[in-house]
């Protein structure tokens, strides 16, 4: 089962296992495949994070986001804090992890899997209304070069022509005949130097030169939830925010509340706001800084937080806490989105692998590096600059980021995967899946497709967090009743990617088939073989 947010990676993933690969072979197929079909959203400069169950093992955990350059220190962004341009590339991880992954646990080699991606570079794409809606949010972040490789004479493609990148399907043949040598050091990384020197950047040959052996395999974090045991990646990520939304919500009668009522979404918005202040306090690089992961889902420190979510709930069931209702427009639209994206396979072994990697905003720095389709991530954006915190920027540190594929286990086996794209709100989207399935028993496309909530808690808003984005499809009764408890909801349309972009695949714990769903807030397809 191979499940992403568009169906030609889909296919791809598919492509290798019909081939004779396995579920890595798969998603690291799909992984460079999404990133010619979505270029906006990731891509072989980006980072990332995956999580794989081996057959009949634990789950193992490899972390490949991106490393602040060496010369990234504070005094380098007295100009402020850039989304965009060449100051804001950290070294990518993207394509060291696919390498890597593939090496210890693929069937097929690095230049097989990147067939699908070559292909679809110099073939084209077929450009849809999403492509149209993202591009239309995110194209003024890329520089003329960005402009050259994805316009067409300098205008959006048209919905429905082929967009090609005969470039980035260069790139991808110098890097199956090479290795990722190519960009850790070689032809690419000398070129990235060069382009970063010439305007003003960080990013150096030597931080390429030296990032693929930083990468090691690590244990995830994890806890239990109505019998289900839930992996997730450790920090520099946050899903310890999802464990200890859990865990708060593991203490709470929540299927009583009823699906979609008030009461559910409450104790759901309250737990997650609670865990989110812990991450935003706590969570960074392991390296760098001690972050707490064992006081933070320990029982005494769930207690706390129930006990602080028992006091806003009850406060806000009394006579409405003045401050709430609607606001409507403007969230669909406006630039500068964070653009991340999920994918999964499994197979018939018990093999079972997620990835969520990212550019950063739309199109990432807005950087490309001439003459390759090579798009540079924006990582450096969601470092702090304020002495003391957790994430301020440091050479060579990762900062936190908001993402968190999971792997579920029942009883010893591996019984499914979730994940999805949305920086902070993939915290809440994905409690938010579970609960559907597992509170309330729907399936995986139901779970995936139920309206959602996130908070807006974005780099750069307060914390904590006040409104609420919520999608229409939420019952009118429901949006009101939070609304009279003082809680300020900003609408959404009725299926708003605001609220992620999930995939899943669950496999049934008597027969081992697998089923495989996906978001239809973006292109997502799943496909089995």
């Amino acid at each position: 089962m191979v499940a992403t947010a568009n169906p030609l990676a889909t296919l791809a993933g598919v492509r290798m296992l019909a081939q004779g690969g396995n579920a890595v072979d798969a998603v690291v197929a799909a992984a460079a495949a999404i990133g010619v079909a979505e270029p906006y959203m990731s891509g072989l400069a980006g980072c990332g994070t995956l999580v794989l169950t081996p057959p009949g093992g634990t789950p193992r955990a490899l972390v490949f986001l991106g490393r602040a350059p060496s010369g990234a220190t504070p005094d380098r962004f007295t100009g402020g804090h850039p989304d965009a341009g060449p100051q804001t590339p950290a070294v990518p991880g993207n394509l060291a992890g696919w390498a890597r992954v593939l090496s210890d646990y693929g069937k097929l080699s690095l230049s097989h899997v990147l067939e699908p991606a070559i292909e679809l570079a110099e073939r084209g794409i077929p450009f849809t209304p999403f492509d149209d809606q993202m591009f239309s949010e995110s194209g003024s972040r890329l520089t003329p070069e960005g402009t050259v490789t994805y316009f067409h004479d300098g205008h959006i493609p048209a919905v429905g022509s082929l967009l090609a990148q005969p470039d980035l399907a260069r790139t991808f043949r110098r890097i199956a005949a090479e290795g990722i040598g190519y960009l850790y050091g070689g032809s690419l990384g000398r070129a990235i130097d060069r382009l970063m020197q010439d305007r003003g950047g960080l990013l150096t040959e030597a931080d390429l030169r030296a990032y693929p052996e930083t990468l090691r395999w690590t244990s995830p974090i994890h806890t239990t939830y109505r019998g289900v045991t839930v992996y997730a990646p450790p920090p520099p990520t946050s899903a310890v925010q999802v464990l200890e939304t859990l865990n708060i919500l593991e203490t709470l009668d929540v299927r009583d509340a009823g699906h979609l009522s008030p009461g559910h979404l409450a104790m759901v918005a309250e737990a997650s706001r609670a865990a989110r202040l812990d991450t935003d306090r706590y969570v960074g690089d392991p390296a760098f800084v001690d972050v707490p992961v064992a006081r933070l889902l320990s029982p005494d420190h769930t207690e706390e937080l129930r006990a602080e979510v028992d006091r806003r709930l009850h406060a806000s069931q009394m006579a409405g806490a003045p401050g709430g209702g609607f606001g409507e427009g403007g969230t669909e639209g406006g630039g500068g989105m964070a653009s991340t994206t999920h994918l999964a396979a499994a197979d018939a072994s018990g093999l079972a692998v997620n990835i969520t990697h990212s550019l950063g905003h739309g199109f990432g720095s807005g950087v490309v590096v001439p003459g390759t389709g090579v798009c540079l991530n924006n990582a450096m954006h969601w470092f702090s600059m304020t002495p003391g915190h957790a994430n301020v920027v440091a050479p060579g540190k990762i900062h936190e980021w908001p993402i968190a594929p999971l792997h579920l286990h029942r009883d010893g086996r591996f019984a499914g995967t979730i994940g999805t794209p949305g920086s902070y709100g993939i915290l809440v989207t994905t409690v938010q899946v579970l609960v559907h399935l597992l509170d309330f028993g729907l399936n995986l496309q139901d779970a995936i497709a139920a309206p959602r909530f996130r908070w807006v808690d974005d780099v750069g808003d307060p914390l904590p967090a006040r409104v609420m984005r919520m999608e229409s499809r939420v019952p009118e009764s429901t949006r009101s009743a939070l609304a009279g408890r003082g809680y300020e909801i900003d609408l959404l349309g009725p299926w708003s990617m605001r609220v992620g972009g999930v995939q899943g695949i669950l496999a049934d714990p008597l027969t081992g088939w697998l089923a495989g769903a996906a978001d239809p807030r973006r292109n997502g397809y799943a496909i089995g073989w």
